[in-house]
């Protein structure tokens, strides 16, 4: 241990940050703790002569369990007053523009908010997004800002992302989103960091170069690829990417810091002037640092290179683990929060297992008769990135890529010419745009090439997995055996047997991983999941034999035009779940909120069926149909889905110990009421032993009442509110369900739901009534003669 001090005192400090975050002991008594371990230190060595170095572990826990990322927002926050409120707020632009889609957004630094005629000196940060890709403003500009901050709702499903805590560890506490341009006005400039200014002011001629003489798909991954903006990328092809195992070189990482690194050195090579590598490398890193926006992965490496650089000039002997070990603690330092984010941790990952794992399997290659030393570098640096990775993209995004090994290295090798191209295209382009247009003639052949191999290899047959996330009990004995496996070994020293045997049943564990989900569902239990997708609806029937349907797949406003938001929350739910495959996928009736998250599913999971209301297909409905619904229905036609057509008395036979009943709509579709999309939902009665479920889409007092009508068996068990728990709730509909439990998918809205007098009825003799607002996801679980109940929390 002592031999590496910084390799431990580093270990000791994400500790305690570790232990910080999670079970947040007071930040004043940890410090106070550390000081006072810092002093008792100090007599140990001072006084007494002794050693301190695990005293000093001590230390260093402690400080990791006192820190806080500075600047960020903890609850009571003094601006959290202002949520919600319209207010006018003067700060800077404090970071690069981000263009994405058909928004631009700003990261401000607030120094003042004006509200009911005060002024209030808040500190902290707000997102500002203005409609429209026009850049009005750069960093270091002062701006004066009208509109209504107010912060994401919070998660509501396990796994899914916390963007409110993400922004929070940032020390940004509100979003503010302005429709209008002139709701912005530029006060002053030459505000923030003078050399980020110049940097960023660099870069954003750099990038306009390649969107003058390239294609916007092009010009966006050479702008991702070279200066790590991301924004303007298509969102399918980071999706490709991201399942190949390779999404990382469509943004700034270690590989292009060592790229650049590398270019420098060999320049400086060829002119003669070695002796200037270390003023100069410092000085390009600083600047490509701060253009490419200070990623922990860009950070990492530019630390990692400089201090490689720093040890030739001190004739310092090479020692790679304390080269990781000094940026992690450099950039934990400065933000503790940084050790929470995937993206730090999988920059890390990936680069102790290149560093550790690669040189023992490089070993192992050689062993095995492998003489050229390049095959054997590419070999033992993708295996060792992908070794060093893989538990961590299994447990943050589902995703077990058996093409990510093959993906990198064809891949990458074009990245290593794509950079220098890119680069030298800009920097020409600066002169005149003819030369970067020449360049890029080049470079835009390479670009769809590497799209053809990501692609290619992308598509092969059983390559790509989405499975259940590990438990971090498996994470943890992964790296520990793979630390054990790979150390390094005297001549002749082979690893003990007992250990062996570990790392073959840790072998067998992880090639088990992909059929987790099918073993996770078993039991003879029915489970009905009600995901928290917002304002919409989307609820899993998980059957005792292993078969899965959806009912309603949830939708955000403008989702059936964009095709993304809600259907993502869904998927990436389905994916944690281990699922690959729906047997049967209901959409209740065609709003947006309930169907528009399926285009999202098409493709991406198996479904053997899509079932759909009548309603609105014809043209006897008064409400109008969004083209968009068709659309969807047509492509899962065109895919060799069947979409049909389901009715009141039909039968969903998919479980024969689950009874799973369409009570509405009837042939007679309902016509001229307030909704008919909604009065002809899709309703569903699902029956398991004793207990049942009815699911009732968005009924209002008109599809209440037809069913009160047929004398259809109505008592329920659970019973799904019927239209996010509107007003429009008939009393006797809920007198004939006389369920025990009612859950409301509900989210954010202008409507008023749940409404207070539904609630009521619901609620009535103290039956629990269950929100997804509120609780996040409910899952019910079911033997047939009890239902247990479960929900997150938010």
């Amino acid at each position: 241990m002592k031999s590496r001090p910084l390799v431990y005192i580093t270990l000791a400090f994400a500790v305690g940050i570790a232990l910080s975050g999670t079970l947040d002991p007071p930040p004043p008594a940890c410090f106070i703790s550390a000081l006072a371990a810092t002093v008792l230190t100090a007599v140990i060595f001072f006084i007494f002569k002794r050693d301190v170095f695990f005293a000093l572990l001590v230390v260093f826990f402690l400080l990791g369990a006192a820190l806080e990322s500075p600047g960020r927002v903890s609850p009571g926050h003094p601006a959290e007053r202002f949520l919600g409120l319209m207010v006018t707020l003067e700060g800077y632009v404090c970071r690069d523009p981000d263009v994405r889609g058909d928004g631009t957004v700003y990261e401000i630094e607030v120094e003042k908010v004006f509200y009911g005629g005060g002024l209030f000196n808040t500190g902290g940060r707000v997102l500002l997004r203005i409609p429209g890709r026009k850049t009005d403003f750069g960093y270091g500009d002062a701006v004066r800002v009208e509109g209504r901050p107010y912060l994401p709702a919070a998660p509501g499903n396990p796994g899914q992302f916390n963007y409110g805590k993400y922004l929070s560890s940032r020390g940004i506490w509100a979003l503010i989103n302005v429709k209008e341009r002139e709701s912005v006005e530029k006060i002053a400039s030459g505000r923030g960091n003078p050399l980020a200014g110049a940097a960023l002011r660099a870069k954003q001629r750099l990038v306009e170069v390649a969107g003058a003489t390239l294609d916007p798909a092009h010009a966006a991954l050479v702008n991702g690829i070279v200066f790590g903006s991301r924004g303007d990328i298509d969102r399918d092809t980071r999706e490709v990417f991201n399942e190949a195992g390779v999404v990382h070189i469509l943004s700034v990482s270690g590989l292009h810091v060592g790229l650049v690194a590398a270019g420098v050195m060999g320049l400086l090579g060829l002119a003669g002037l070695q002796r200037f590598s270390f003023p100069v490398l410092t000085a390009v890193l600083i600047a490509y640092t701060y253009i490419t926006g200070m990623g922990p992965a860009v950070t990492r490496a530019a630390l990692m290179a400089w201090i490689y650089l720093l040890g030739n000039r001190l004739g310092r002997e090479r020692d790679w683990p304390t080269t990781l070990a000094a940026p992690a603690l450099i950039i934990l330092a400065f933000s503790p929060g940084s050790l929470f984010e995937p993206g730090f941790q999988l920059s890390f990952g990936a680069t102790w297992g290149i560093l550790h794992v690669g040189r023992a399997i490089d070993k192992g290659l050689e062993s095995a008769g492998i003489a050229r030393p390049w095959v054997r570098g590419c070999l033992s640096v993708t295996l060792g990135a992908q070794a060093g990775i893989l538990p961590l993209v299994a447990y943050y995004y589902n995703l077990f890529s058996l093409v990510s090994v093959p993906a990198n290295l064809l891949a990458v090798p074009l990245v290593g010419l794509i950079l220098p191209l890119g680069m030298l295209a800009a920097l020409g382009g600066l002169l005149h745009l003819k030369i970067a247009l020449v360049i890029n003639f080049a470079t835009e052949a390479l670009l769809d090439l590497m799209l053809l191999v990501v692609n290619l290899v992308h598509s092969l047959p059983g390559g790509v997995y989405y499975i259940v996330a590990p438990p971090a009990a498996a994470t943890a004995l992964w790296y520990v055996s793979l630390a054990l496996l790979a150390r390094e070994r005297g001549p002749g020293e082979k690893p003990p047997f007992l250990l062996r045997k570990v790392m073959a049943g840790l072998l067998v564990l992880s090639l088990a991983v992909p059929i987790w989900g099918a073993v996770v569902q078993g039991g003879g239990e029915l489970r009905v999941h009600v995901l928290d997708v917002g304002q919409g609806d989307s609820i899993l029937i998980r059957f005792p034999n292993g078969k899965n349907m959806l009912v309603d797949a949830g939708g955000w406003k403008e989702e059936f035009r964009e095709g993304r938001g809600a259907g993502e929350v869904v998927a990436s739910y389905l994916r944690r779940l281990g699922i690959k495959e729906l047997d049967a996928l209901v959409l209740t009736h065609p709003h947006e909120d309930h169907a528009a998250g399926a285009g999202y599913l098409m493709g991406r999971f198996k479904i053997g069926a899509v079932l759909i209301s009548p309603a609105g297909l014809g043209e006897d409905s008064l409400e109008p149909l969004d083209p968009a619904y068709r659309r969807i229905l047509g492509r899962f036609k065109e895919m060799k889905v069947p979409v049909r057509e389901v009715y009141s008395g039909e039968m969903i036979a998919l479980d024969q110990r689950v009874q799973v009943e369409v009570l509405g709509p009837g042939p007679d579709i309902l016509i001229g009421t307030g909704s008919d999309l909604n009065n002809n939902s899709v309703v569903l009665s699902v029956r398991y032993g004793e207990k049942s479920f009815l699911l009732t889409g968005d009924i209002e007092i008109e599809g209440q009442a037809r069913l009160l009508e047929r004398g259809a068996g109505l008592r329920h068990s659970v019973l799904k509110a019927p239209h996010h728990g509107s007003r429009y709730l008939l009393p006797e509909f809920v007198g004939r369900v006389q369920p025990e439990v009612s859950v409301v998918s509900v989210g954010r809205n202008s409507f008023g739901q749940p409404d207070p007098t539904a609630l009521s009825l619901l609620s009535a003799g103290g039956r629990p009534v269950y929100r997804t607002d509120r609780d996040g996801l409910v899952m019910f679980s079911c033997d047939g003669r009890k239902i247990r109940v479960a929900v997150t929390g938010k």
